[in-house]
């Protein structure tokens, strides 16, 4: 039978169980909200799921973290709008309460199986390889995910690095390596995550040059209208700005400027290195034309790009040591293969600052699709009074948008998508400056 999407609710459950050491219970018809969460902040994809129970399931299963749930849920036939099909570990219930004489809710909240198989072993190895085949051979070796499973979008880290993973679980072993990863455009930016496609491991670059998979809109739909499966869902239930622009955590977390200072703990050497917007900004691809930044003076009428003291980061370096006569003929080796902390340590902070300071959530018709690390293009309204032919699109909020978490929350007659979304860019057509009236403002006022 064929599937057609009509309504923005509808959706068709193939099949959505708990395995227990019973055998396999179907919960389709008493549960009461299914959620499930992915970020690009978390490693693995959660969720939770909310059960009416008037059968005594859970007081004869007696929840003891064995369970499994498997969750078959497409909203149309053909999977233009992306299906979910995923097995995860029930590994707590939670919030259980009476409901009545006769039946009782709960709360069975899961996790992909790969977390909590992390948490029950250690990596102690060295490793001779660049980061993303480091974390390859993690996935495969630790956390034994069958190559043909590994999905995602994978980029090659730049630089054979000779590490010690120290006594680390795999996924953390694989966050420490992420925090130290550049790719060829010597960019410090990877993240590691799961989302409905699979395991990611590559730059904000990667994700954010990536075409978009949804034209958001904010126009009422006319319903005599005929679209694509797309079209009935593009308008946005609620918009919400989260966050923008802030001076002060830009300047103290260095965004604008800062400095890197290196002490080499071989050559005694000490280096240091300012480093300004543009030294993070520049060696990445955004998903629209004008950066998130704003050119401003201080009292001493010197640019915020320039204020290299606003942040200073110390660590151990070791790119001295290729001058170095002694370290050539003894250690050449640290030379190559050594990680570069003057390529991270600062940037890294300073780059996902910067993608926080433009930041939306955008309550969606239900649409697997809308994952993070896919993009999303948003023709934010204009608020307040307009004058007549004047275009309802607030520059500054729309462009393309990486989504950076999303919620999928269905129940017996909802499915919705909440996405929180980022940008480390706009639609602007130039860079913003402070002018000579608002400074001179306020010196005199």
């Amino acid at each position: 039978m064929s599937l057609t999407v009509s309504n923005s609710t509808d959706f068709k459950i193939n099949e959505l169980a708990i395995v227990s050491k019973n055998g396999k219970i179907d919960i389709s018809t008493i549960f009461l909200e299914l959620s499930i969460f992915d970020s690009i902040y978390m490693p693995v994809m959660s969720g939770n799921v909310l059960i009416k129970d008037s059968v005594g399931m859970a007081s004869k299963l007696l929840f003891d973290g064995s369970e499994v749930i498997l969750i078959d849920i497409q909203k149309d036939e053909e999977g233009v709008i992306g299906n979910l099909k995923k097995a995860f570990r029930v590994y707590k219930q939670t919030d259980r309460s009476a409901d009545g004489e006769s039946s009782e809710t709960y709360i069975l909240n899961f996790v992909s199986q790969e977390l909590l198989f992390s948490d029950q072993q250690r990596v102690n190895q060295s490793y001779r390889k660049t980061y993303t085949e480091m974390v390859e051979r993690i996935m495969l070796d630790y956390l034994l995910i069958p190559q043909t499973n590994l999905g995602g979008i994978y980029e090659p880290s730049s630089g054979i690095r000779d590490t010690i993973i120290p006594n680390l679980r795999p996924i953390e072993a694989i966050e420490w390596v992420m925090r130290k990863a550049v790719n060829n455009e010597n960019s410090p930016s990877y993240v590691f995550f799961q989302n409905l496609i699979g395991y990611n491991f590559a730059s904000l670059s990667a994700f954010l040059e990536k075409p978009f998979v949804l034209d958001v809109k904010f126009e009422t739909k006319n319903k005599n209208e005929k679209g694509s499966a797309f079209e009935e869902l593009s308008t946005a239930r609620s918009f919400e700005v989260i966050s923008e622009y802030d001076s002060i955590a830009r300047t103290r977390k260095g965004v604008d400027a800062g400095t890197f200072i290196g002490f080499d703990l071989v050559t005694k050497n000490i280096s240091r290195r300012p480093l300004s917007f543009d030294d993070h900004y520049g060696n990445m691809k955004h998903g629209n034309k004008t950066p998130n930044f704003s050119a401003t003076k201080n009292k001493d009428g010197l640019l915020n790009s320039a204020m290299f003291d606003s942040r200073i980061v110390l660590d151990t370096f070791s790119t001295t040591r290729a001058l170095s006569n002694y370290v050539r003929e003894h250690d050449p080796e640290s030379v190559v293969y050594n990680s570069r902390t003057e390529d991270y340590a600062f940037q890294r902070k300073a780059i996902f600052e910067n993608l926080k300071m433009r930041r939306v959530k955008l309550v969606m018709p239900g649409n697997f699709t809308l994952s993070s690390g896919f993009n999303v293009n948003v023709n934010a309204p204009t608020f307040g009074e307009k004058a007549k032919g004047d275009e309802n699109k607030n520059p500054l909020l729309s462009g393309k948008y990486l989504i950076t978490a999303s919620r999928h929350i269905l129940g017996p007659d909802k499915h919705e998508s909440i996405i929180e979304c980022s940008s480390t860019s706009s639609d602007l057509d130039f860079i913003q400056q402070e002018t000579e009236e608002q400074s001179e403002t306020l010196k005199a006022y």
